[in-house]
């Protein structure tokens, strides 16, 4: 009896420590961009933007998206694999401040590597709307081998990921020309209140603050 009062809390621990975001719900950032949430997998989501495209994001935060399809035709996308590295090990999933990974990125076309190294930094807060949320904090660092010897940065990330919504709510990069890009969470919508109206009236008012 114990043993099964147990494994009920441990339940309901594992139920509400999840991300709160439903399938159905709508998330609007600071570019305009407008993405649905269609489904929740064991290893992460997929999500369906305003044209349609559809993003699989990884559970892991700080990895880059595992695959694109692009439409009307899928082919036209890509898909990243972990070839080397154990990214499930960054804190707070595991033990460690830092790690090293591969991915190999392929398209229907060509293959290619790519090498990272993600940091946690902790948490942290982000104010969205009139609320402020706690984020755990990452950066991340891509880059390519010179001649095969010698490192060369790519690009660099800087994320704030909120385990609540289950959603990186503000994400600033840099490529290796040092061109600088910003994009946050500006608001969600359940899956009740997407209405059509409501997400044209938010992107229209984000687009005419800029």
């Amino acid at each position: 009896m114990i043993r099964l009062l147990t494994a009920c809390l441990l339940l309901v621990i594992s139920i509400s420590s999840q991300a709160s975001t439903q399938i159905g719900s709508v998330a609007i950032y600071s570019d305009g961009s407008v993405e649905k949430l269609i489904e929740k997998t064991t290893d992460g989501s997929l999500w369906q933007d305003q044209r349609k495209r559809i993003y699989k994001r990884s559970k892991y935060p700080y990895l880059p998206e595992l695959s694109y399809q692009k439409f009307p035709d899928p082919s036209q996308g890509f898909s990243h694999s972990i070839i080397f590295g154990h990214p499930e090990r960054l804190k707070p999933y595991g033990d460690r401040d830092v790690v090293d990974f591969e991915l190999m990125k392929k398209t229907s076309s060509n293959s290619g590597k790519k090498y990272w190294q993600c940091s946690y930094e902790g948490k942290g807060k982000f104010k969205l709307g009139k609320r402020r949320i706690e984020t755990e904090d990452y950066s991340c660092v891509r880059w390519v081998f010179y001649k095969e010897i010698v490192p060369k940065t790519k690009e660099t990330i800087r994320l704030k990921y909120s385990p609540k919504l289950g959603l990186i709510v503000d994400r600033r990069h840099r490529d290796s020309r040092g061109e600088k890009k910003r994009k946050k969470l500006v608001q969600v919508f359940s899956p009740e209140k997407a209405t059509a109206k409501r997400i044209a009236r938010t992107v229209y008012t984000i687009r005419n603050e800029k």
